[in-house]
């Protein structure tokens, strides 16, 4: 409204002003501040219609895109056997890297950026808001033109996912190469991610499939074909078709599209055509994957710093998910994880998550200690319990909460995040449930989530990425220990 218009330009005005005149920053809280009921009450939308091609889901997203469509083709990978994983993630960076029937891969990667927005391969994963150990992975196939160019976008696709020659073992190798390199700076540059998403792994049957296809496993895997490519080459290459097989086939096809209506039935078409070419041999069954290990393992680094991480799932425990859990990622980044970890403790950074299925994690970033890193995270729930804030303190928490969820989105966004809330069983009703909850919450909301970081503590799974001498001085912390490069 204009009111709230107002009131935030004369807030900034306020503020420029005594940062001009180097007042005292106590002066700071006589400043007017947003009140919780100037913020807007409700959810966002989820923009999704559910339609059909040739008898597969069609998802379209009504969004004004000014003239670009923006296509995410998913194929379902439910019949990917644990050990074929690590292939799957190795086949999203082959696709459209080689040479095809009639292109080279470099007169491809030309035609592609000349005439559209880019085509790329991924994997997908969806969790569900409904289940601790249900998750839905899709390999997709995505890109983006202008409606004029739908046609030669789908021509594109259909040239990558039909006629691209696997057989080229010289460019597989130096794809295989390329992809250890750049795992290798990924482990370690984002060593927090990489701890959390292993510590997630030892109960989370999504995490364990991520670990696989995109983590430490999944380098693992790489840093072996690297070395022994020579003599597993031709087993590599009828790996990478086998999951192609397995994969790109209709009665795993589904579409999501964002885009204007006056583009839809072109879309559709073009979606229906593609069905028309996947592979269409003997279907094969599901399969389960492999049981999740508790490992809490330490990977040893040549770096100085600590990446630690802890990660536990309160529902598994008979707890439910609140929307006050967004408030206390902000409260601890602000306040108790950042005085202990990078005021008192010298980290370059901490963070926190709490998902809707109950996965929760703490870890620190670039730290320069393990063990009293732990106790910090043992020290949170006292913390929580004691918790004091007045109608101000608390005002500003929701603000910070609510000003991460309110972020303007682009039309892709807006179709990326409607589609991801259908494949997680995300509602509106949810969605409002949530934003409530945050608006809502008082001093004790927050007091009562002590119970939830204990049973997430009480998991008691750990993953340390960091240096040798730091893990060597408390081996006595973990079950495995070893180099995270080979």
């Amino acid at each position: 409204s204009e009111e709230q218009l107002d009131a935030m330009v004369e807030k900034t005005k306020a503020l420029e002003a005594y940062q001009e005149a180097g007042e005292d920053p106590k002066a700071l809280e006589c400043i007017p501040m947003l009140k919780r009921s100037d913020i807007k009450r409700e959810a966002a939308k989820i923009i999704n219609e559910e339609l059909t091609v040739d008898d597969s889901l069609f998802l379209y997203h009504d969004v004004c895109t000014n003239g670009i469509g923006y296509v995410d083709l998913m194929f379902k990978t439910d019949s990917i056997a644990p050990e074929q994983i690590p292939y799957l993630g190795l086949l999203k960076s082959v696709l459209g890297y080689v040479d095809t029937e009639n292109y080279t891969y470099g007169e491809l990667f030309n035609e592609i950026n000349a005439n559209t927005g880019g085509i790329n391969c991924g994997v997908e994963v969806f969790d569900r808001a409904d289940s601790t150990e249900e998750f839905q992975a899709m390999f997709s196939v995505r890109g983006k033109a202008l409606y004029t160019k739908m046609d030669f976008l789908f021509k594109m696709i259909g040239e990558i996912l039909n006629s691209s020659k696997l057989e080229d073992t010289k460019r597989l190798y130096e794809i295989v190469a390329s992809v250890k390199s750049r795992a290798q700076v990924n482990l370690t540059g984002a060593g927090h991610s990489t701890a959390v998403l292993r510590a997630a792994a030892y109960s989370s049957p999504m995490a364990a499939f991520q670990d696989e296809m995109a983590g430490i496993g999944y380098y693992q895997f790489i840093e072996k074909l690297e070395k022994d490519f020579d003599s597993c080459k031709d087993e590599i290459v009828k790996n990478l078709r086998k999951v192609m097989e397995e994969v790109l086939r209709p009665e795993n096809f589904c579409v999501s599209y964002t885009g204007e209506r006056e583009s839809l039935d072109v879309v559709k078409a073009q979606a229906a055509g593609i069905k028309k070419v996947l592979f269409n041999g003997q279907k094969p069954e599901p399969v389960k994957q492999a049981p999740c290990i508790k490992k809490n393992e330490a990977f040893k680094t040549s770096g100085q710093v600590q990446y630690v991480a802890q990660n536990g799932n309160f529902r598994k425990k008979g707890l439910e998910y609140t929307g006050a859990l967004e408030i206390l990622k902000v409260i601890l980044s602000y306040d108790y994880l950042w005085i202990n970890l990078r005021v008192k403790g010298g980290a370059y950074g901490c963070m926190s998550g709490f998902k809707r299925n109950g996965e929760s994690f703490l870890v620190s970033y670039r730290d320069p200690h393990l063990k009293r890193t732990l106790e910090v995270y043992q020290g949170v729930p006292d913390y929580i319990r004691a918790f004091e804030a007045d109608e101000r303190e608390m005002t500003k928490y929701i603000i910070g909460t609510i000003s991460n969820k309110d972020v303007p989105r682009t039309p892709q966004m807006q179709g990326s995040i409607s589609k991801t809330a259908y494949f997680s069983n995300v509602t509106e009703d949810m969605l409002q449930k949530e934003r409530n909850q945050i608006l809502g919450a008082q001093k004790e909301d927050i007091q009562k989530l002590a119970a939830l970081v204990e049973a997430v503590l009480s998991d008691d799974q750990i993953c340390v990425v960091g240096s040798e001498t730091a893990i060597e001085k408390a081996e006595d912390v973990f079950m495995e220990v070893k180099p995270l490069i080979g």
